[in-house]
């Protein structure tokens, strides 16, 4: 692909080069209310590329800025979707231990846990 745009660079400014110096009479031109009078059709033709290379220069920048906020577009949707689906482990993983902590209410603490100190001043595991 790389070798392609090279030839087809390479072509182009050969053909440009060709336009530029077979091309030496001069012409009269109008654009926008603006007259240039004893123009050169192969400068004519250079300004032409050039505005030619300016559109495809912002055409390109246009362009990569869409795939740019597209790429960031799905990269947020990704992360609210993974954030929404940690949401929904963790409240079931709440309700499955606030189940066991109502089941185990009346048991008092089981084994491994702390010992804590009512407020009788009494101790209980």
């Amino acid at each position: 692909m790389f070798a392609l745009g090279l030839i087809l660079l390479v072509l182009s400014g050969v053909a440009t080069l060709g336009v530029v110096l077979s091309n030496s009479a001069h012409v009269d031109a109008n654009a926008f209310g603006i007259s240039l009078s004893n123009v050169s059709v192969g400068g004519l033709f250079v300004a032409g590329a050039i505005a030619g290379l300016i559109f495809g220069i912002g055409l390109g920048l246009m362009v990569a800025g869409a795939a740019r906020k597209r790429r960031r577009r799905v990269e947020t949707k990704r992360t609210v979707k993974g954030v929404r689906s940690e949401k929904q482990q963790l409240e079931v993983e709440n309700q499955q231990l606030r189940n066991e902590l109502s089941g185990n209410a009346g048991q008092g603490p089981g084994p491994g846990e702390p010992v804590v100190e009512d407020k009788h001043g009494l101790f209980r595991r």
